[in-house]
């Protein structure tokens, strides 16, 4: 504009020119945006918001929250002030969930690696210093995948796993690391055994499974009841149909009001009379939006839909909490 004799311009046109307006003769102010300049500004910008958008969405991040959990920003869960509450982490393709009964506390499995401060956040927004019992349902790297970090950074005072023999054991680098991490900080290691049960503050844990060595991983699944006065909570890890089918054979008291869906909603579990004998009021599912697998698989949603099992799935609602004073139950959801 410096370069532009003003005094040889009419005024009227030196104002299109500042405006950034093209005139009869040309002009056009190449220092403001054009009407052409922003429309390809806005398209870019749209184009560019929706790509990560869709890339959020892969990695199950559905808010600026969950952004900065997932980053280790904030914190995720919210704690209640109840004596008994049960919060099913979402932590995407995999499970974790954190039982609070007075002032004990039991993990239930820990997620894969890369959900690790998902899992860290719960721990300290719930202000967790010790795990009393650290369940690990089977040696699956979605269910202990941090379980070696937990020990390492917890007091984690005893681990309960499925005791595994020749038929069945894994002999993968995370498992190997946990069991040493497990001897390394001499953490009292107890076998799921069939029968037993103990205390969680006011709460009574069974143990029902596994009730026999299978050779399929995911068949030897800890199974086991919590009961806080007249409501229980029923956890299956990946257990599918056939220990579903043994359960009800060997005549366990499997009913429940709330049931943690076996294998993230596989079909390969939660069998008509296995949900039958449950008889649950809600089913909790823990899964990733859009995974590989197809979970939760449409017929078991038609099979919790025809049990009247009111479902939550952590892909649509994330984080999950539960909470009873011993007769009723209230669910909370994140989204």
């Amino acid at each position: 504009i410096n370069m532009i004799d003003k005094k040889a311009i009419p005024k009227d046109e030196l104002k299109l020119y500042m405006d950034g307006k093209r005139n009869p003769n040309g002009y056009k102010d190449k220092l403001l945006y054009t009407h052409e300049k922003i429309i390809i500004a806005v398209v870019v910008l749209f184009v560019t918001f929706a790509g990560v958008m869709a890339i959020l969405e892969k990695l199950d991040i559905y808010s600026f929250d969950k952004l900065a959990i997932r980053l280790g920003i904030i914190d995720g869960v919210t704690q209640t002030d109840t004596d008994f509450t049960v919060y099913y982490i979402d932590v995407g393709q995999g499970d974790c969930t954190i039982i609070k009964s007075d002032d004990k506390v039991m993990m239930i499995d820990t997620a894969t690696v890369n959900r690790l401060n998902e899992v860290r956040s719960a721990i300290k927004t719930l202000e967790i210093k010790t795990i009393d019992y650290l369940v690990l349902t089977h040696p699956h790297d979605d269910h202990i995948g941090n379980a070696a970090t937990i020990i390492k950074e917890c007091n984690v005072l005893n681990v309960i796993m499925p005791k595994l023999s020749s038929i069945n054991m894994v002999t993968t680098e995370g498992y190997e690391e946990l069991l040493n991490t497990i001897a390394e900080y001499s953490v009292n290691a107890i076998p799921a055994t069939p029968g037993s049960s103990f205390m969680l503050g006011q709460a009574t844990v069974d143990i029902f499974a596994p009730i026999k060595q299978y050779e399929e991983i995911n068949n030897m699944s800890i199974v086991m009841k919590v009961t806080f006065g007249n409501t229980s909570f029923l956890f299956q890890g990946d257990a599918e149909a056939t220990v579903e089918k043994d359960l009800l054979k060997a005549g366990i008291d499997l009913s429940a009001d709330v049931l943690k869906i076996g294998h993230h909603g596989s079909n390969t579990s939660s069998s008509e009379k296995y949900l039958t004998a449950v008889g649950a009021k809600y089913g909790i599912i823990s899964c990733g939006a859009d995974n590989p697998y197809g979970h939760p698989h449409g017929k078991v949603l038609d099979r919790l839909a025809n049990h009247n099992v009111e479902c939550y799935n952590t892909a649509y609602y994330g984080d999950i909490t539960i909470t009873s004073d011993g007769k009723t139950i209230k669910v909370y959801t994140e989204k």
